[in-house]
């Protein structure tokens, strides 16, 4: 079966699901966002892949190849990050 390709919005939040994808059968991370450079430089010494992209754009990150998004960013913010993403022909 083929992995899930998943893209996280929101390193912090977002952490828990990237840990998840790294062990899960089914799905894998492939592509993570944030507006934090220091955060997504942090979280890339901690997975030490080359299989995953990193963008501090939104814009760019939603042209990534991916499956799906996990919106883990504030709540208030969800609405059009995932208006975006569907527009993009993305999961959410």
């Amino acid at each position: 079966m083929k992995k899930v390709r998943i893209g996280v919005l929101g390193v912090y939040r977002g952490s828990s699901m990237i840990r998840y994808c790294r062990q899960a059968e089914n799905a894998e991370v492939v592509a993570i966002c944030d507006k934090y450079e220091s955060a997504l430089n942090n979280m890339k010494t901690e997975i030490d892949s080359d299989a995953i992209r990193y963008y501090t754009s939104f814009e760019e990150f939603i042209k990534h190849d991916m499956d799906a998004v996990v919106l883990a960013n504030y709540a208030t913010e969800h609405a059009p990050f995932a208006i975006r993403c569907m527009e993009a022909g993305l999961h959410v």
